[in-house]
Parts: C-alpha cells; structure tokens; sequence
C-alpha cells in the first residue's frame, strides 16, 4: 500500500497521546476512527481534542470550515473495535505501556482490520518485533513513536521491526510528512530507539549524583536551566511521572544492560507513593503548583559536558548498530527534546581522546558498565 491510498486512520486509545495523534490526522484531512475501552474516555478525548482545534482555530491555524467538516464527517468516536478497524488504511495504538495488554490489542487488530491495514504502535520503548509477533502481518506492523504534546512536537519516530516490509516504512514514513511531522527513520529495532535511548545514561548518571549525594535536584534542575533548557531533568521526570520513568529504566535493564536498573532515590520515591506531579510530590512538591527553581541555587559540582558524554557514547552505539544515521539522531535529539544541537554535532567539536578520558572517568566513579567509550569514539571516527 502506498500513503496516497491511506484515506482512513484508526486510532486506539483516546488518552493524551491518542487523541493528540487523531487531532494531527484529522487537520490533514483524514477520516478518524478514534477508539478507547470506555464510552468516558472516548467523550474526554474528543473532549479535548475539540478544546485544542478550537485555539487552533482562533489563531487562524484551522479555518472554520475544516472545524466544521472534522465535526459532521471526519471525526467518528467509537468503543466497539470492529467499527473502528473494518474499513482503517492504517491503525496506530497508543494505549498504557504494558506488554501484554498490547499484544492482546494487536491480536484483536489483525482480526478486525483489513488485509492491507498498516498497523502502528506508539510505544515508547517496547520492542515493535515483540508486538508483531502475534500478527499474521508482521510486515506491515511497526512503530510510530509520536511526542507529547503530539500538536506541538514534531517528530515522529519510524521504527523497523525486524519483520517489517520497506514498503510499509516508506508508506508510513510519507504518512507522517502528509500530517506535517518531522519523521525519523530506526531502522533496528533497539529498546528505547533513537530519543528516549540517548537520554537513559544521562539518568542513570543523574541518578548516581543524587544517589552519592553530589548535589540536590533543584541545584542540578537550576545548573541545567542556565544553560537554556525550558525544564530541569529532575522536574521534567516529576512531570511525566515517577512511575513511568522507573518502569522504563526497569525494562531497559532487563533488555540493554543491568546498568539501567531504578537508582535509589528512584525506588524510595516509588515505595513511598511520591509518583510526581499527579501525586502532588516527587522530586518537588507540586501542591501549590509548579515548583519555582532557584537559579542562585546552581551547582558547581556537576559538569554538564559528563551528561552530554554518555549521551554522545550512546548515539554512536545506535550509528554502530546500524540502528540510524548520525545526522538522524541529532534531527531526532532536536525536535524530539527541543535541544539547540545535536550530539553528534557537539562530538565534532570535542577531541576524541577528551571524550575517551571523560567516559572511562565516569565508568571508574560509578562503576558502571555502560559509561566505557565505544570503538567509534576511541578511534574519533565520528568526525
């Protein structure tokens, strides 16, 4: 199937991401199936997806027209999958990170939908290989790992199962510019993929300076601010949930490396039910709103060129995979986490026996494995 035949999309889940991702389709053109377990969660979704069109219209984004089309033919909310799925081009699930429960999807998906439907999985971390595998279609399943919020960010993650056709990539991959997203082409299948799998060292050394009391996550939050970033790291794990952050470094550590596994200010806040922003206390206390970072409060004793490093050694991990290109992760890295460059552009700028020194330090200090410096940058191939 080619992107000019998709003329109908599917989406599964009409939570933050499902409805974000149905909202993008819809102002392309497209009909809408968007689909959840429960006829409330179909109504909050559509909720708030009309919230959005609706400032998106006021700003002149989305004429009054095409509001009123989404709203008469377009958009059709529904509970029962059948409906949803019979007459879709191409499906893509965005429901809770759990294995099972996704695989228990896509069987139900490759039941229901058509031959010739692509289906896609939002999934942030799992293995598209392991979702495919209880399809009888695993050439046309891979994923598309959309970012929050799905109307502002524009990068899209196009990640290769290992079963998965060229065709179906290169249809999705067009899909994604027809919507007006920046689409980023994985073409392993890696755990984390690009984005998410360059940032899991960088937590895992944030979590070594909080656990070998360094510094304190406002003092790192504010050295971090000061160098332009709109979010400290600590805050932003506060805002996409605690919870979330441990079960995907407790996945990464099952499926990369031990190295990854939930650090200790990590595991106290889980025992203790402090889960972040939705809780009202993580890292901070959230009660009274968001916390207000003291910029007098940065800390010398962390260097943010030891978080850029391990984030560089894990790009050329994925180069030396064969997973992407170098100019691919600093596109991704860019519209992905809204960084001012990419890393491997910063690697260029660094000496490869610094970085090699840098990193063998860090592994020294905190003991960890998966700090080392790779072959590519021993040997400065990255320039």
């Amino acid at each position: 199937m080619k992107t000019n035949d998709i003329k109908t999309v599917t989406i599964i889940g009409a939570g933050a991401m499902g409805h974000g991702i149905a909202e993008v389709a819809l102002i392309a053109g497209y009909k809408v199936f968007l689909r959840d377990i429960k006829q409330e969660f179909v109504d909050r979704g559509v909720s708030m997806l009309d919230k959005s069109l609706k400032k998106l219209v006021e700003k002149g984004k989305v004429t009054s027209d095409h509001y009123d089309k989404i709203q008469n033919e377009l958009l059709k909310p529904c509970v029962d999958m059948k409906e949803a799925v019979q007459e879709t081009d191409l499906v893509i699930e965005a429901i809770p990170e759990i294995p099972e429960l996704k695989k228990q999807t896509f069987k139900e998906l490759d039941q229901y939908a058509p031959s010739h439907t692509i289906l896609a999985t939002n999934t942030s971390s799992i293995k598209i290989t392991d979702i495919a595998s209880v399809t009888n279609r695993p050439q046309q399943v891979l994923g598309l790992h959309f970012f929050n919020p799905v109307v502002i960010m524009k990068l899209v993650e196009v990640i290769r199962g290992e079963k998965t056709s060229d065709e179906t990539m290169d249809t999705a991959f067009n899909f994604c510019l027809k919507i007006s997203k920046i689409p980023v082409r994985v073409e392993k299948d890696v755990p984390g993929f690009v984005v998410n799998r360059i940032n899991a060292p960088a937590h895992v050394l944030r979590g070594c300076i909080l656990d070998e009391g360094i510094a304190l996550p406002e003092e790192v939050d504010a050295l971090i601010r000061k160098e332009g970033m709109p979010m400290g790291p600590y805050e932003l794990l506060d805002y996409v949930g605690i919870d979330t952050h441990y079960h995907i470094l407790s996945y990464y550590a099952e499926t990369i490396h031990p190295d990854f596994k939930p650090y200790q200010a990590i595991e106290k806040m889980m025992k203790d039910g402090n889960l972040g922003q939705k809780t009202g206390k993580g890292f901070y206390d959230w009660s009274k709103g968001k916390p207000k970072i003291d910029p007098a409060k940065a800390t010398d004793k962390v260097d943010p060129m030891d978080i850029t490093a391990v984030q560089i050694n894990e790009a050329t991990k994925l180069i030396e995979m064969g997973a992407c290109t170098a100019e691919d992760i600093d596109k991704a890295m860019l519209y992905g986490t809204g960084a001012k460059v990419g890393p491997m552009t910063i690697a260029k700028d660094h000496d490869p026996k610094e970085l090699t020194s840098r990193l063998e330090r860090l592994s020294k200090a905190f003991n960890k494995e998966i700090f080392k410096p790779t072959q590519m940058i021993r040997e400065g191939t990255y320039k």
